[in-house]
C-alpha cells in the first residue's frame, strides 16, 4: 500500500550561522481596530536587528472582515451607535508590504489562515497571502495551506550532514482549554516525524515535548528518543468582542521564539539541540 502525499518542502540553508532564533509570526489581523501594530513591529524590529534570526508567516495575518459573513462582522468592531473605522484590503497589503520588506530574506516560510482562505480566497478565488509574498519576491516559500520546512546551519565538524525539520500549517477549529490548544499541535505531530511542528490560530503561546522512542539501527541494542518540539504561536489582537462574550482566557500578545542550533557530545557526535521560550 502507499500514501500519495502533496506536501509542500521548502528547503532554508543557512551557512554563516551555526545557531538561528527562529521566531514564527501569526494572527496580526492587521486590519482589525483592537489588533497591537506597535507590538507587532517591535517583533519584526528584533528579527530585523539580528543577523541569526529567521522568522515563518504562519496564517492570518488579516481578518477581511465583511467579505464573508456580512455587514455583522463589521458592526461587531464598533460600540453602540459609534463609528466604525477599518482598513480596507488593498490598504493592508500595502502596509503589510512595508513593514515586512525588511525581513523579507529572513522569510522561510508561509501560509495562509482561516481568515484569508475563508473571507476571500473561497468567495473569490483571490489569494491575498499569495500576493503578499509575490510582492516581497517570496512566492517560492509560499505554501497556502501549510508544509515542511527543512533547515541547515553551518557544519560543526567535516562529516556534520544535520538538518533540522518544522511542520507547519496555520490551525483549525476551536480551543477553549491550554491543553485542548496543545492537543491540535500532538495530533500534528502524529501525522509527521519532525524535529518541530508549528501551530497558530488559537492566539495562546504554548511550547512542550512530544518524546517517541525507536530502534535506530538493526545492530542497536537500545532504543533511541525522538523529541519533537510542538509549538503554539501567540496573536496580536486586542481581548474585546467575542473573545470577552465567550469566556475566553485573556492572552499575552506575542509569539515563541525558537533557538535552532548544534551541539557536539563527548564521543565527537554532532547532535541537534533545539530549545523554545515564551
Amino acid at each position: 500500500m502507499t500514501i500519495k502525499s502533496d506536501v509542500k518542502v521548502i528547503k532554508a540553508n543557512i551557512p554563516e550561522h551555526e545557531f538561528i532564533y527562529f521566531v514564527p509570526l501569526s494572527d496580526f489581523h492587521w486590519d482589525e481596530p483592537q489588533t497591537d501594530r506597535d507590538a507587532i513591529r517591535g517583533y519584526v524590529n528584533w528579527i530585523a536587528e539580528h543577523e541569526n534570526a529567521r522568522t515563518l508567516l504562519n496564517g492570518d495575518l488579516y481578518t477581511l472582515l465583511g467579505i464573508h459573513r456580512g455587514y455583522g462582522d463589521i458592526y461587531e468592531k464598533g460600540e453602540p451607535a459609534g463609528m466604525i473605522e477599518l482598513m480596507p484590503p488593498d490598504r493592508a497589503i500595502d502596509e503589510l508590504e512595508e513593514l515586512l520588506t525588511p525581513i523579507a530574506s529572513k522569510i522561510l516560510a508561509c501560509c495562509s489562515g482561516g481568515h484569508e482562505l475563508s473571507n476571500m480566497y473561497s468567495v473569490c478565488g483571490s489569494d491575498i497571502t499569495y500576493q503578499l509574498m509575490r510582492r516581497l519576491n517570496k512566492e517560492h516559500v509560499y505554501a497556502r495551506d501549510g508544509g515542511v520546512l527543512l533547515i541547515k546551519t553551518a557544519p560543526l565538524t567535516e562529516a556534520d550532514d544535520i538538518f533540522f525539520s518544522a511542520v507547519f500549517t496555520h490551525g483549525w477549529g476551536g480551543a477553549r482549554t491550554r491543553g485542548a490548544k496543545l492537543r491540535k499541535a500532538e495530533y500534528l505531530a502524529e501525522a509527521f516525524e519532525a524535529d518541530m511542528v508549528i501551530i497558530s490560530h488559537d492566539h495562546t503561546q504554548n511550547i512542550t515535548r512530544r518524546n517517541t522512542l525507536y530502534v535506530p539501527s538493526w545492530d542497536s541494542g537500545e532504543v533511541a528518543v525522538h523529541r519533537t518540539m510542538m509549538v503554539s504561536t501567540g496573536a496580536f489582537r486586542g481581548y474585546a468582542g467575542y473573545p470577552l462574550r465567550s469566556g475566553y482566557q485573556p492572552a499575552d500578545l506575542g509569539t515563541p521564539r525558537i533557538r535552532i542550533g548544534k551541539k557536539v557530545d563527548e564521543n565527537g557526535t554532532v547532535r541537534k539541540d533545539i530549545h523554545a521560550s515564551i
